[in-house]
């Protein structure tokens, strides 16, 4: 990756969330150098943990805490949620709380979920709609939500090829109402 040219490339291109960690135990190998080099090209830099049901939710905290300091990054924390194979509807809900508020207890702020439309409202909606959504829907069909509320960031892509960058990768536009500004907490 490299970010210098990313930028120089696309001057939209504001921000960036990195994949810091995995379960209790997976760490991103490649999640600091991005991360620094990001922040050297200029963009807001978030990280996200993808939440394993295989792994206890604590020891799943504590992996991201130990990895993504709060002075690392400029965007709230998101949680990736995209299976559930151990869980029922009710300890995957409560288990995603639980992450949810120990990572708010850390950070100070509330986090974003990440997760495609239809787990999303197959396994979290309504319930959890009242956080900073950000939603994986591919095409020109933006993201819609079971319940009252609405997403923050639309992933309409996972194969966008940009200079600077060796593989594929993941698009996002915000929704109408939110901003850069919305999910920066410095």
């Amino acid at each position: 990756m490299d970010w210098n040219v990313i930028t120089a490339y696309y001057p939209d291109i504001k921000f960036v969330y990195i994949k810091a960690t995995e379960g209790s135990t997976g760490r991103d190998a490649n999640y600091r150098k991005y991360l620094e080099g990001a922040r050297k090209a200029g963009l807001k830099v978030g990280a996200y943990h993808y939440l394993r049901s295989t792994s206890n939710v604590r020891d799943q905290f504590r992996n991201f805490s130990q990895t993504v300091k709060k002075s690392d990054v400029d965007l709230i924390p998101a949680v990736d949620v995209e299976e559930r194979d151990n869980w029922s509807r009710s300890e995957f809900q409560d288990s995603l709380q639980l992450f949810l508020n120990l990572v708010k207890d850390d950070f100070g702020v509330a986090p974003m979920i990440y997760s495609v439309n239809s787990f999303y409202n197959k396994n979290c909606a309504p319930e959890f709609n009242g956080y900073h959504l950000w939603i994986g829907r591919y095409g020109k069909d933006e993201p819609t939500i079971k319940g009252k509320g609405t997403y923050t960031l639309w992933q309409f892509s996972e194969s966008g090829k940009l200079k600077g960058t060796v593989k594929a990768i993941d698009q996002n536009l915000f929704n109408a109402k939110y901003t850069l500004k919305s999910i920066s907490i410095r």
